[in-house]
């Protein structure tokens, strides 16, 4: 049996996906995070050859050959890091006994081109996405790509999980010292911390493994705060949302084609905050009424996203 393995490896974990050559997916795992930016090259490389090793050991009892993989690789930018990324897949592909190089072809590929395949079929098209990080991507059709954001969450990263959840840290020490109205943001915190008292919370912080994936799951609070009505956790998403729609139309200002293009949506903060995700589409809108949004709940995970796109580099005969 012909596969082909997809990889999404970003900031705070990495999906992996095999399908067959008619598209049926056989098996799909996560991991930790392979942003190499988030964690060190060799820590990002080596837990992408676990998950790897992984997702071959759950298809073992069938005859299989693969064909292709594709990596879409947050934070994996320039030629000479997706050169790195690539040489270490084909690595650990020969150490399998494979010949990566010549039987099983690596594209390292950005992750907006496989969120966009998954969506829309292809991939060209505007992507936001908005998960532990954010980024705004723009592909054309004659291949040209453009990116707004994605400067990490200390140069960037308006409207992400990380940039919410540090401002919803914020905004409970705030209202601890008074400047704000209480919030329930400060007892949901407490129990999710398990702590007696909100001043715990700088302990927590400082002085323990606290880290980018640790303040980015706070997001989920504000998140819940805001459904409860809670001002100012609707404040701060409001506003994040707002930012990153900002950043979304510097995107589309960049090339005509992206004013009548799909503009997918994609990361957890559209996915589960919908006051965030009508925040953005109202926000744009007003900046570029003829835009088509595309939000998918049923949409296939980016991974499997980018196990159609390697199936179809292949058939192509597409070379790294």
């Amino acid at each position: 049996m012909r596969v082909y393995v997809g990889v999404d490896g970003g900031g705070t974990n990495t999906v992996a996906a095999v399908i067959s050559e008619s598209g049926e997916i056989l098996a799909r795992l996560s991991g930790g995070p392979t942003n190499p930016h988030s964690v060190s090259t060799e820590e990002a490389i080596s837990e992408l050859q676990r998950v790897l090793e992984q997702l071959f050991n759950l298809i073992s009892d069938l005859s299989t050959n693969c064909e292709g993989i594709c990596l879409g690789m947050s934070g994996v930018d320039t030629i000479q890091e997706r050169q790195l990324i690539a040489e270490a897949v084909n690595n650990y592909m020969k150490s399998r006994n494979q010949q990566a190089s010549e039987g099983c072809p690596v594209w390292v590929v950005s992750e907006g081109e496989i969120a966009l395949m998954a969506s829309l079929g292809h991939t060209h098209g505007v992507l936001c996405i908005s998960g532990t990080g954010s980024i705004v991507y723009g592909f054309t059709r004659e291949g040209e790509r453009y990116r707004a954001g994605g400067w990490g969450h200390l140069l960037g990263d308006e409207g992400s999980g990380y940039r919410i959840g540090q401002r919803a840290l914020q905004v409970v020490m705030q209202s601890y010292d008074g400047v704000l109205p209480p919030t329930c943001l400060t007892s949901l915190l407490l129990k999710k911390l398990n702590l007696q008292d909100i001043s715990e919370l700088k302990t927590r912080v400082y002085q323990t493994d606290w880290g980018k994936t640790q303040t980015a799951s706070i997001a989920r609070l504000a998140i819940e705060a805001a459904e409860l009505g809670d001002e100012a956790a609707r404040t701060l998403i409001i506003d994040e949302a707002s930012q990153l729609a900002d950043t979304a139309k510097a995107l589309v200002a960049r090339h005509p084609e992206f004013v009548s293009t799909p503009v997918v949506l994609s990361g957890s903060m559209f996915r589960y905050a919908t006051l965030f995700r009508n925040t953005f589409i109202l926000k744009l809108s007003g900046y570029y009424g003829e835009l088509d949004f595309v939000y998918r709940e049923d949409a296939p995970a980016p991974a499997v996203g980018a196990a159609q796109l390697a199936r179809i580099r292949c058939s192509l005969n597409e070379s790294f």
